[in-house]
């Protein structure tokens, strides 16, 4: 049954297809160099596109670094990373912290994005060395999967995933199951069996194909509507068809078409909460930013969720609205700092506050107030850093806080060096015990120009160690920029007596400084 479901979903994907050639590329990387695909020719193509702000991506980059640097040793194996949706110095500032062992380009006018289908991130394509598409994965792909599409390429065969999670995702999807048959009553409860069907397969645990995924629900949103359309008499059933084909239509990238659906959905039910968010998506999607922020400007009186400010203030920021954005913020953050307020140990609700400031900051980049996004992403780490170190969130909120403040440092006038200082998130720093106070201290500025940093505000018998490039120095240490600009330097602060305060200990190197306040007691 698995091969019958690939066949029968494969003609409703677009873009590339497994099995045939791969659309030809002309990149530059992070170090200005050209890459293409023909440049690979004659090896195994790994291509993951991502980005800094993408949850997955930042969770499957471990597993990425350590599969390249076990199938780049093969000789015949390469890996490319594409970002389409940020700058360079944002990217940079990731690359340098999690030193990306294999070349990042930046994809600006998204002709990559459009000729390769990139619908959501991550994706990774696996290539063979005549050029043909082997696999197309969306989501977090773990090291086993890769090692096996890896394989098939080299062997010159399509790559099929056949786990057991995707095995149960086809079994709730399979359109044997959903009679459309009967008078309206009947319908519509096939209908609502098909969207149960629908959430069950999107929330199964475990690795499956998102594509195919989609295929599938499409399949069944296009039987429902069309055995619900005749029978449609309400508003409500007619609102419902409508919204069956919007997202029919949104999960094809049919964008004219699912704004034309949204919009008869909405004509017969005004206030459905999904076919305002839809028809905001298909908004943006078709560039058309006022209208979208206008559209979540309903969405939000009648769910004034912090999700749906936030999607406001983003909305309002890509429409240049940026006052607007803001206090769209303003409403998010208020409503997410009650909530922590409310439960102060609930991580979620943490979460969510510390994810609006991220994202308001985000937007006073786009708005040119540099001084107030940094005070949001000092926000960010503020609360992420009150989180427990095992929340999913808590690495990758801080980490993203320090990048977006290094990205800001490196657009500085040519000459001027910026620090940044960050708890430590990852695996534990060489050398160091439960003891030590472990941070990540970001040096940017002019590439090649050597920086020395001291430490400074320690208490008597307390000890700061930089580590880098594989030396540790105490108190004070001297490092040359790369080209990238940034340095990611491993440093620890050795408490070896008892404070009676929390000290303030700072880091100063040409000019710029940086603290961080040290618990006085663990």
């Amino acid at each position: 049954m698995l091969h019958a479901i690939v066949a029968a979903t494969a003609l409703a994907l677009t873009g590339p297809q497994v099995g045939a050639p791969a659309p030809d590329f002309h990149l530059t990387t992070l170090e200005g160099r050209t890459v293409s695909l023909a440049g690979y020719r004659g090896k195994t193509l790994v291509i993951n596109t991502w980005a800094t702000w993408c949850p997955p991506c930042r969770e499957e980059t471990p597993d990425l670094i350590s599969s390249a640097k076990r199938l780049v040793a093969r000789g015949d194996v390469a890996f490319l990373g594409i970002d389409s949706t940020e700058e360079a110095p944002i990217v940079r500032a990731f690359v340098a912290s999690k030193q990306l062992p294999y070349p990042q380009a930046i994809d600006g006018d998204k002709t990559f994005e459009k000729a390769y289908d990139i619908r959501a991130f991550p994706t990774t394509y696996v290539i063979d060395g005549a050029g043909v598409v082997r696999a197309r994965y969306v989501g977090n792909i773990s090291p086993q999967i890769l090692a096996g599409f890896v394989d098939d390429a080299r062997a010159g065969r399509d790559g099929v995933l056949a786990t057991a999670a995707q095995k149960k995702a086809d079994a709730f999807l399979d359109p044997a199951k959903f009679a459309f048959t009967g008078d309206a009553t009947a319908v519509r409860a096939t209908v609502k069996k098909a969207l149960a069907a629908i959430d069950d397969a999107e929330n199964v645990d475990g690795d499956t194909d998102y594509l195919r995924i989609v295929a599938q629900e499409n399949t069944l949103r296009d039987a429902a509507a069309a055995a619900l359309a005749p029978l449609a008499e309400t508003p409500q059933d007619r609102g419902l068809v409508a919204r069956l084909q919007g997202d029919a239509a949104a999960a094809r990238e049919e964008w004219p078409a699912a704004l034309a659906a949204y919009a008869r959905g909405l004509d017969a039910a005004p206030d459905d909460v999904d076919s305002l968010a839809g028809y905001a998506e298909a908004l943006h999607e078709t560039g058309n930013e006022g209208r979208a922020a206008d559209t979540y400007g309903k969405l939000v009186l009648l769910d004034p969720s912090v999700d749906n400010f936030v999607s406001l203030g983003v909305t309002d920021g890509d429409a240049k609205r940026y006052n607007d954005g803001a206090v769209a913020f303003a409403q998010a953050i208020g409503r997410a700092r009650a909530a922590v307020i409310a439960k102060p140990s609930d991580a979620k609700a943490i979460r969510k506050l510390a994810w609006a400031y991220l994202y308001e900051g985000r937007l006073f980049i786009k708005a040119g107030a540099t001084s107030r996004a940094r005070a949001a992403f000092a926000q960010t780490a503020a609360w992420a850093a009150k989180l427990p170190k095992k929340d999913t969130r808590y690495a990758m909120y801080l980490e993203e806080a320090q990048e977006a403040t290094v990205a800001l440092d490196t657009a500085q006038p040519q000459g001027k060096t910026a620090l940044s200082l960050a708890p430590w998130t990852g695996p534990d720093l060489p050398g160091s015990v439960s003891s030590t106070y472990k941070y990540r201290l970001v040096v940017a500025g002019t590439p090649g120009k050597s920086v020395a940093l001291a430490a400074s505000g320690l208490p008597k018998r307390w000890v700061a160690s930089f580590c880098s490039d594989r030396e540790c120095a105490p108190f004070r240490t001297t490092v040359a920029l790369p080209a990238s600009g940034v340095k990611v330097i491993e440093f620890q602060v050795i408490p070896q007596s008892a404070a009676a305060t929390a000290p303030t200990v700072r880091v100063d190197g040409d000019g710029a400084s940086a603290s961080v306040r040290v618990a006085a007691s663990r």
